[in-house]
Formats: C-alpha cells, structure tokens, sequence
C-alpha cells in the first residue's frame, strides 16, 4: 500500500466527521490525556527550573562565579597569584579580582551575641554583587568600607538590635576571633581577641548573606586575625558579563597549574551537593510525569483495540483487494501515533502558553510572606521541550508498537 493511501485511511479515521462511536470518544479521552500529561511534564519542569534559577542567584550573592583558594593551609599570599592571573590571555575578560579573608567570629552589641562568619574584603565585592545598590536602615548610599567600620545583613543587625536609624548613632560592634598564634594560653581570654568597630549600615538580599555575614574592610580583618600585609583566605575572580564562562574557567585552571596547592572553583564546583540534589530531583520529576504519560497512552491502546474488533469487516475487505497484514498493522499503529503526537503537541502549545502568562502576569501567586518572588517563577528550557516530546513520542511509539504487532489480522 502506498504511503499516500495509508496516510489518507488513517486521516479518514482520526477525523472523519462521521465518526461518532465510542471508539471515537474513547480516542478523544486519550488524546486529551496525553495532551494534560505533556502540559503537567512542561509545566512543572518550568517552575522547577524557575525556582531552580531562583535559588542560584541567590547562591550567587553568597558566592563567587570563581573561587581561587588553597588546597593546603589557611592562607596564601595573594601577589604570586593575582600576577600569574594577569598574565594570562583571558584576562581580557576580566571584571575585577577581590581578596577575601573569612574567619567564623562572634560579634556582639551589649548583651547580645551571634557566631557569624567574617569577611574582610575591599569595596570591589560591594560593587560586582551589587550589595551597594541593597542597603536599608537609612543607607542609601554605598561609603565604602573605611578602617573602623563595619556592614552586616539586616538578619543579623535586627537580632543584635540594631534597628533602622542605628547607622546614626556611632553603636560599635565587638568582633572576637580566636587567637590563632596564642596557643600556650591557660585562660580563655587569653586565647581570644577583639576589636571594636562603628556599625555603618545594613543591606537586604534576600539569602544568608541577611542573617549570617559581617563585613569590614580587609585591612582591619588582617590585623584582627593577626595575618601578614597580603594574606587572604581566597580571591574571588569576577569575569565579564556576557561572556563563555565554561571556557573562563578552563583558562583560569590552566593559567594556576603553575602554582602549587592553588585551584579555581566554579559555582557547581562550589555548592556540589546543591546541584547534585537538583538534578536527582528533576529526575525524578521526569519519571513521575512520564508515568503519568504511560498510563494516558494504555488509553490509546484502549481505543485500538477496539477500533479492530469493530472494524473487522474493512480488515475483511483491504485482504480480499491485496492489502498485506503488514499493511493493516500500519493503519492501527499510526492511527495510534497520530493520536499521541497530537495530543503531546496540543499538552505542549498549552503549556507554553500558559507559562508565558505565568512569567508575564504572574497569574498564580505565592504566600505573602514570601520575600523572594511573589508568584510562581517560570523558566522554559528549550532543550526540556524536546525532551518532552522525545519521552511522549517514545513510550507511545514503543506501547503502540507492541499492541499493533499482536493484533491478530487474518
């Protein structure tokens, strides 16, 4: 049979304007499953991966697109390595390279204490993450972090009771590191050390950058921690929007091999346990939905069967004129087909209508409490469309497939 008369009798039975039996109904309930799995599958994934994107921009306040730090000791000289960095050819591609020095310390205002952890760093770090633009309690405007001064999330600041208008009125917040060098000290005083420094300001981004992290200006953390002029605990290497960041940080790699006990992290790299728990997870959501997807397809098979048992008289006469019983299998399965492919492609168009509206309207709110988004983020993944379709069109094609071939055609 020519392709062209198959492809005409299986149009003739998808949608025909005569067809009003239940095989029809039946057909009509399949291709509307099919159609709610595809749309549940694309839907899903989009706010996965919206509240995915969410939470890395969010990791991303906290951490660097590239970390450089060692692998053996506490600190290193940052000279040897912002040189070599320099030298390197991607340099070009380079933002800014900020020294941090990290130390988890205790600060406290009167008789309120917090473990926090530390940060000395230059007002590079403010400007690259954008913590200048964050400010609250009354600061509108980044200084800059000046010898004696301190800057901390707004978290922290509230439950050391710091509250707004606090910047103003010269409060000094006690940091106390232990005493790294001290180590034949008896009393517990003595193996501490503190400095006092005036709290500046507050900021709010949303992440734990609010609740767990003060600043100084790294000077003063060098000598609170008693390190030497050009300690740090790690650079933070800022590369270039819009730029390949993967071959960023190849080169990066590359150009630090001559240094020993030196390596650069990339964000995954960074927070693996994170990402590990994402991916696990969106697997897992592919599984779920694609069962669902499985079981609107035993529909179709539903409706196969029965459009054999009522169409044994046209089997009877394709035969008597020379139609192969390869033939007549090929008419039940892509009428099957026809059914999955459109109700996957009607799930599909739906559903990136709908999420459009989402990401445009934000139709569908969260919590008020909800400080971060307001609405249900959405982020479609063109690479999550095919694999939609590639996991529909496959479990249909394979279930199809096997009923077809068993359909006992005489």
């Amino acid at each position: 049979m020519k392709s062209r008369t198959l492809f005409f009798i299986v149009r003739r039975l998808c949608f025909s304007k005569r067809n009003k039996g239940i095989v029809h109904i039946i057909s009509l309930i399949s291709l509307i499953g099919v159609a709610i799995g595809s749309l549940a599958l694309l839907v899903v994934l989009s706010v996965f991966n919206g509240f995915t994107s969410v939470a890395q921009q969010m990791l991303e306040k906290e951490n660097p697109p590239i970390l450089i730090e060692t692998t053996q000791g506490k600190t290193f000289n940052q000279n040897s390595v912002i040189k070599l960095l320099k030298t390197s050819s991607i340099q070009k591609n380079n933002l800014a390279i900020v020294p941090i020095v990290e130390q988890t310390a205790m600060v406290s205002v009167g008789d309120k204490q917090k473990i926090v952890k530390l940060i000395g760093t230059t007002d590079e770090y403010f400007k690259y993450n954008h913590l200048d633009t964050a400010f609250v309690n009354g600061k509108e405007t980044f200084f800059g972090l000046k010898e004696d001064v301190c800057i901390m999330g707004i978290g922290l600041a509230v439950d050391l009771g710091l509250q707004k208008g606090a910047e103003r009125m010269g409060i000094r917040v006690q940091i106390t590191v232990p005493e790294l060098d001290n180590e034949d000290a008896t009393v517990v005083e003595d193996m501490l050390r503190s400095e006092n420094v005036m709290f500046l300001g507050a900021f709010q981004t949303h992440s734990a950058l609010d609740n767990e992290y003060i600043f100084v200006n790294i000077d003063k953390a060098r000598e609170l921690l008693n390190y030497k002029a050009e300690d740090v605990t790690a650079l933070y290497d800022i590369p270039k929007q819009n730029i390949d960041k993967d071959k960023y940080i190849i080169a990066r790699k590359e150009s630090l091999k001559g240094l020993q006990n030196i390596s650069a992290k990339n964000l995954l790299e960074q927070q693996p346990l994170y990402f590990r728990i994402v991916k696990s997870e969106k697997l897992a959501v592919y599984v779920i939905l694609s069962f669902i997807i499985f079981i609107a397809t035993i529909n179709i098979l539903s409706s196969l069967i029965i459009l054999y048992i009522q169409k044994r008289r046209m089997n009877y006469i394709f035969r008597a004129i020379g139609t192969t019983k390869r033939d007549l299998r090929k008419i039940y399965f892509y009428y099957g087909i026809t059914i999955n492919v459109v109700g996957c492609l009607l799930g599909v168009v739906v559903g990136l209508v709908f999420c459009f509206l989402q990401q445009e309207f934000g139709l569908i709110k969260l919590s008020e409490e909800n400080f971060v988004v307001n609405a249900f983020p959405i982020k479609i993944l063109f690479w999550d469309i095919i694999r939609i379709l590639l996991i529909v069109l496959i479990i249909g094609g394979v279930t199809i497939k096997i009923i077809t071939n068993r359909l006992k055609i005489k």
